[in-house]
């Protein structure tokens, strides 16, 4: 599983360090820093809502926009699954990054023939 996070701002900063985590605490998935072989990502990418609007609320709300994708050596370039936009206060990363991983395995599972294909695929070309 590789997390591709591109966020400038606090909030973005923790929940992507919290998905990580979560992530990396599973039993089901393994992180990794390159998409290679065969698996999920998930990219991330965050704005403060209150920057430029209100600055005594800077730090504390943002918009964090997730698009799940999956990706193999088999194929030309990752293939897109889903996304999602929503906004996450600095207290709630843990929980919303907790909701992400169970939306990762809901995608695994729907994909599982699929992903037993492009396995089995590259098990061929190894040999």
């Amino acid at each position: 599983m590789v997390v591709d996070c591109h966020c400038p701002d606090v909030v973005g900063q923790k929940f992507c360090a919290a998905l990580k985590d979560r992530i990396g605490a599973t039993k089901s998935f393994h992180l990794a820093t390159a998409a290679s072989g065969l698996g999920m990502a998930v990219h991330v990418s965050s704005i403060d809502m209150w920057r430029g609007i209100n600055d005594q609320l800077i730090d504390r709300m943002s918009a964090i926009s997730v698009a799940f994708t999956i990706f193999s050596d088999q194929l030309p370039g990752e293939i897109y699954e889903d996304s999602s936009v929503f906004r996450v206060g600095i207290d709630a990363t843990g929980e919303m990054s907790g909701k992400i991983v169970a939306a990762l395995s809901q995608i695994e599972t729907v994909n599982a023939v699929s992903l037993a294909q492009l396995r089995a695929a590259a098990k061929h070309t190894a040999h």
